[in-house]
């Protein structure tokens, strides 16, 4: 009876050790809220002479918020994770030469080179989840690094050219003329060959200028693509923001 009370015993003190030990954790745990406005957009994975000129380039209304959890670890290491809601998107008009794309004007489908102007609209609502090494460079400047796993409950992919024309097939293929009206230019939908699940890097900066405020800045770069394995209706994009914001400090 007395070796059962002695492993009782040992048992609640085993136990009261371990949830002092998670209540010390929990104690150092700081968590944030953090709203941003995002700039940024899908660029190819290299950029070459395709792409002459930008006639115009607009951000959209684009903001991230998250509630994020900073676990320190020693005086100068901790883990940083957390969960964002993103709304990122991009309305770029582009002088073009020697582009890749396939096109439907009217009731034809059309693939080829295309050279006069290509307006690209895209936008996207994602959930993300940062996994992120934390850095102390003083109580008060912080930097950040890792992963971050996203998935998109809402994408778009659309646009059109205009003002060209096209060769079909190849570069010395059938010319065919391109205007700027419905009818006339070649519109493009490509909604459906998005990726649902987007992955990457990212890096960021926070500084607390008070007991609860402080601003961060982060730049992510996605690099699966945004686009399914497969497609080539136009050259390999990927997602890429730099946010800049404030956060306030829950905990």
């Amino acid at each position: 009876m007395n070796g059962k009370k002695y492993i009782i015993i040992f048992a609640l003190m085993a136990v009261m050790t371990a949830l002092a030990g998670q209540a010390s954790v929990l104690d150092s745990l700081r968590v944030d809220a953090r709203l941003g406005y995002t700039v940024g957009g899908t660029l190819p994975t290299k950029l070459d002479n395709k792409i002459r000129h930008v006639n115009n380039y607009d951000l959209g209304l684009n903001f991230a918020v998250s509630i994020e959890a900073d676990l320190p670890l020693n005086k100068h290491w901790g883990l940083h994770s957390g969960l964002r809601y993103e709304i990122a998107g991009m309305d770029v008009d582009s002088r073009v030469k020697n582009y890749d794309i396939e096109v439907v004007r009217g009731d034809e489908s059309l693939d080829g080179i295309f050279n006069g102007n290509v307006r690209i609209k895209s936008a996207q609502r994602r959930i993300t989840l940062p996994i992120q090494a934390s850095y102390y460079c003083s109580p008060q400047l912080q930097l950040r690094g890792g992963v971050f796993m996203g998935w998109l409950t809402n994408r778009r992919f659309w646009g059109w050219a205009y003002d060209g024309y096209l060769r079909e097939g190849s570069p010395v293929g059938p010319k065919i003329e391109m205007g700027r009206e419905p009818g006339e230019r070649g519109d493009f939908d490509f909604d459906k060959d998005m990726r649902h699940m987007q992955w990457g890097v990212d890096v960021a900066l926070d500084w607390h200028f008070h007991t609860r405020w402080g601003l961060f800045a982060e730049l992510t770069y996605g690099l699966n693509g945004l686009f399914k394995s497969g497609f080539t209706s136009v050259q390999t994009l990927h997602p890429m923001y730099g946010t800049l914001g404030i956060s306030y400090r829950i905990k």
